[in-house]
């Protein structure tokens, strides 16, 4: 339960420190004093969202404290799972600097958003306003149905089994776009793989038949050059090998003589060498080359289906082609590939999905059992707060499909008067009938989940006389088993407070300030007065604020 709030720089508060009790504690004060600031405030240390303009001053931090009594409420864990030091009396504090950065500490630990966020849930649940609103939401009913039924824990099994569906369902879809736009291109893929592969091109084939072709292109001219090339050096009367003899014998006689004569000479005898080697290559040649047409007319096709091909494929080496037509049977093969793990995650994706189903359908089975017991607890709740006819309904629907909340749909049906069918209660209940279908489930819910503190604002919206009392009486009752604080502006819920605190504006120098206090039974007296006839008390008032209390 909640031991103590301070605010520090917080709205129109400066600086406050509050001590709750146990049982029903209410806060009255005039409109726009500052009774829902302490809502606001308490929100921060719950893990919401800070907002920099609610500072009073700017220019410094806000500070928000509170002290929870937690021992008997198991969480020990929570604690240990967050390595945190576990206190009876534990202190959740939340600076918020200036400049909007925010510090949180459990216990004098730094602490994270997440972690006060799963700590507050266990310690506090809060009624703002607008929650009433919030009914007809379905968040709001599945949250009742889980709780009722137990069946958080299986809600959270489910949604694991649920999002590994969903990521086998993403990744199947995504596989399946992508074969199908595969498949789009297979057959022409297919097309030009077995092009290149009918090519059975070789590495370096172009320039080889290239150099092939401007041969045999220049046949002619090579065997008439090459032929007379041999018979200067060879096969004429007078040819070159022989008056190179001839010279190389003259330098021989001379050689030693002198060295030069001998250099000479080796030089003459080294070209001679090469010469004749000149000599034999060009009668290879001779002897080899045979000009063919058919030949040359295969080279000049061959090389023009290439030169196709890498037009095509926009290559300038036909090398490249041979690498092309390796990356062509690689996708391919990943496209074969491709369908036999669709096939896989497809298997794959139905046992998940089975398993989801079934996951969900055990869940869906524990959220109607519990609907009867829901319905006939509420309902009972509805008469003791005046409405006598009242007709509270679960509408439960299966959907065809699994979803994050498994396969229900659930719709919150109500009737406040005989002869009129339930219909959803944003259609059939008026303010107050809201106000008290909200204080029946929240009664109902903090029952079975054992809170330790609720908190209202205003749950009494839309009622008054016998119906406010009753609703005060609920409230009342609630607090013999945790501690409630309740917001109120009605008389009847105020006089039931065991606890009774007042919040008040006051204007220091050239600043208002909000201020609390808790009042005496004769403050109680008059605050329940004022409630009743305004600012001018009467003895009539006091006498009826007096009675309220008794009859509290």
């Amino acid at each position: 339960m909640l031991l103590k709030l301070k605010i520090q720089n917080y709205a129109l508060i400066e600086d406050i420190e509050i001590n709750f009790q146990k049982g029903l504690t209410v806060i009255t004060g005039e409109t726009g004093a500052g009774k829902s600031i302490l809502l606001g405030a308490l929100s921060l240390i719950l893990g919401n969202r800070a907002d920099r303009s609610m500072f009073k001053d700017q220019t410094k931090k806000c500070i928000i404290e509170g002290l929870f009594s937690i021992n008997g409420y198991q969480l020990e864990s929570f604690f240990e799972d967050y390595d945190l030091d576990f206190e009876n009396e534990t202190v959740i504090r939340r600076e918020i600097n200036a400049q909007g950065k925010s510090r949180i500490f459990i216990n004098d630990t730094p602490a994270s958003l997440e972690s006060i966020k799963q700590l507050g849930d266990s310690l506090l649940d809060v009624h703002s306003q607008n929650q009433s609103l919030k009914i007809n939401d379905f968040d709001f009913q599945l949250d009742l149905i889980d709780s009722m039924s137990n069946s958080l824990a299986d809600l959270v099994a489910y949604q694991k089994e649920y999002e590994l569906y969903k990521a086998l369902h993403s990744e199947y879809e995504q596989t399946l776009i992508k074969l199908k736009e595969d498949q789009k291109e297979e057959d022409y893929l297919k097309f030009q793989l077995d092009e290149l592969e009918n090519l059975k091109l070789k590495e370096d084939e172009e320039p080889e038949l290239e150099e092939e072709y401007n041969l045999l292109t220049n046949g002619e001219v090579l065997i008439q050059q090459v032929q007379e090339a041999n018979n200067l050096l060879s096969e004429s009367e007078i040819n070159v090998r022989s008056l190179l003899n001839q010279v190389r014998q003259n330098l021989s006689q001379i050689s030693n003589i002198n060295p030069t004569f001998k250099e000479l000479h080796d030089r003459l005898q080294s070209n001679i060498i090469d010469l004749e080697d000149i000599n034999i290559e060009l009668e290879r040649f001779s002897s080899d080359f045979e000009f063919s047409p058919e030949r040359l007319q295969y080279i000049d096709n061959r090389l023009s289906e290439i030169h196709r091909i890498k037009k095509k494929h926009f290559v300038s080496e036909a090398n490249e082609l041979i690498k092309i037509q390796g990356d062509l049977a690689l996708k391919l093969n990943q496209i074969t590939n491709n369908d036999e793990y669709l096939k896989s995650l497809k298997a794959a994706l139905d046992e998940k999905h089975k398993s989801a189903l079934q996951l969900a359908e055990s869940l869906s089975s524990k959220r109607k059992k519990s609907i009867s017991s829901i319905q006939k607890n509420i309902d009972d709740t509805l008469k003791f707060l005046e409405i006598p006819n009242a007709r509270f309904i679960i509408d439960h629907q299966k959907n065809e499909n699994i979803g994050l909340y498994g396969i229900d749909h659930f719709d919150f049906l109500f009737s406040a008067n005989k002869g009129l069918e339930p219909v959803k209660i944003a259609k059939a209940a008026s303010g107050g009938e809201v106000s008290r279908l909200v204080l029946a489930i929240k009664n109902l819910i903090a029952n079975h989940k054992k809170l330790p503190t609720i908190l209202f604002d205003e749950i009494d919206t839309g009622v008054s006389g016998e119906i406010a009392n009753k609703m005060g009486d609920l409230l009342k009752q609630m607090g013999q088993n945790r501690q409630v604080i309740s917001i109120t502006h009605l008389p009847q819920i105020a006089a039931k407070g065991e606890n009774h605190l007042y919040v008040y504006k006051e204007d220091k120098a050239n600043k208002t300030i909000s201020n609390l206090k808790k009042l005496t039974n004769t403050e109680r007296v008059e605050e329940l007065a004022k409630m009743l006839s305004g600012k001018t008390i009467t003895e009539a008032a006091l006498n009826n604020a007096k009675e309220l209390i008794l009859n509290s």
